[in-house]
């Protein structure tokens, strides 16, 4: 190869250097717009918002989570969904509830000593009602502390259901099973109880519809979620019409891969839950080297997510730094505790005073 001396060497590696960080930048400019450009596209053929604010167990940077002033505030704050974490009592009711056992976020060790680590599926539906699912929240939050947490119950999912339709904003229904080996036939019975309130459409069609059932004729006012795709096949199986979302952690991506989960998750539904930047640089969640090799919320990612026909729903996002990661990746909106930033972030609301709002929902 001829080199033209008359510049340096310095200067030839240090324009050579520059113009591959240039072409790098156009790589990740195109990367990121056909990210973006595909994600709308995707989100508008299955009714999803796009972005999409996910209130990731309701509004619990302010409440107790997966309780009625989680999800009333969630709601009256305007939000594009309510998540909920999907569990059974040992009587068949099914709940929403996120932990494995109820030592965290109830009294469970003065209510029922000794059974402080059992599941869910050891207790009826009555003494879980028994509990106090608040005030763990007011000693170890006292900044937003209220007294009318105190003895906040764990809820039917018939109530979080109530909640999302009877207000002004009707948000969506963002449903993960939960551990849902731990619970033949789950899938079955929240499809049944879907369907017969509405909010989706049964596959027989011979009967008139509903002004409910129209409305839930949108796609995306329900979407599955589950860490098992076992139970995603099953739901797709019974309910089709439902868009579905595969998440992923950090173990499923080390022991599958990011291509071999892209596939799955195209399998079984429309889109993908990937980890946000925090959860990969904690030290106490991650492991040493997740920040490089498993970190998933990269502009290229989320290109290939959508090149398979997914859309893309980080969790869970609660800085600003990271709200402008998962933008700048083309992300299609994010499950977070902080529904007050989120909103603020994506031009939704100028302020919000959560005085009026407590007054309004009795809290």
């Amino acid at each position: 190869m001829l080199v033209n001396m008359r510049y340096p060497l310095k200067t030839i590696l240090r324009s050579a250097v520059l113009a591959g960080m240039f072409g790098l930048l156009l790589g990740g400019i195109a990367v990121v717009i056909y990210g973006r450009t595909g994600g709308q596209e995707l989100a508008q053929r299955v009714a999803v918002p796009r972005p999409a604010i996910i209130a990731h167990r309701g509004a619990s940077y302010f409440a107790p989570e997966e309780t009625d002033p989680a999800y009333l505030l969630a709601r009256e704050m305007g939000v594009d969904y309510l998540e909920l974490d999907l569990q059974r009592t040992k009587d068949g009711v099914l709940i929403a509830f996120h932990d494995d056992d109820l030592r965290r976020t109830t009294n469970i060790a003065e209510r029922f000593p000794g059974r402080e680590m059992d599941g869910v599926d050891k207790f009826t539906y009555a003494e879980l009602q028994s509990l106090d699912a608040g005030s763990w929240f007011n000693k170890r939050f006292p900044d937003r502390a209220r007294a009318s947490f105190k003895n906040a119950r764990i809820l039917r999912l018939e109530e979080v259901i109530n909640i999302a339709g009877g207000g002004l904003h009707t948000p969506g229904l963002y449903i993960e099973t939960k551990s849902a080996h731990r619970f033949p036939g789950l899938e079955k019975q929240l499809v049944e109880i879907l369907t017969a309130r509405g909010w989706i459409t049964a596959l027989d069609n011979g009967v008139s519809e509903s002004l409910a059932t129209r409305r839930a004729r949108v796609p995306a006012r329900v979407i599955f979620q589950s860490f098992e795709p076992d139970s995603l096949a099953l739901l797709k199986k019974l309910a089709p019409q439902v868009p579905a979302v595969l998440l992923i952690d950090e173990a499923m991506m080390r022991k599958e891969g990011w291509n071999a989960l892209l596939g799955r998750a195209k399998q079984l539904g429309v889109g993908i839950g990937t980890w946000g930047f925090r959860w990969s640089r904690d030290s106490g969640w991650s492991i040493k080297d997740a920040p490089n090799r498993y970190l998933m919320d990269w502009p290229w990612y989320t290109a290939q997510a959508h090149k398979a026909g997914l859309l893309v729903h980080p969790w869970t996002i609660d800085d600003r730094w990271e709200m402008w990661m998962i933008y700048l990746s083309g992300a299609d909106g994010f499950f977070t505790n902080r529904l007050d930033l989120a909103l603020d972030f994506y031009g939704r609301v100028d302020h919000i005073d959560l005085k009026p709002i407590w007054e309004r929902i009795g809290y």
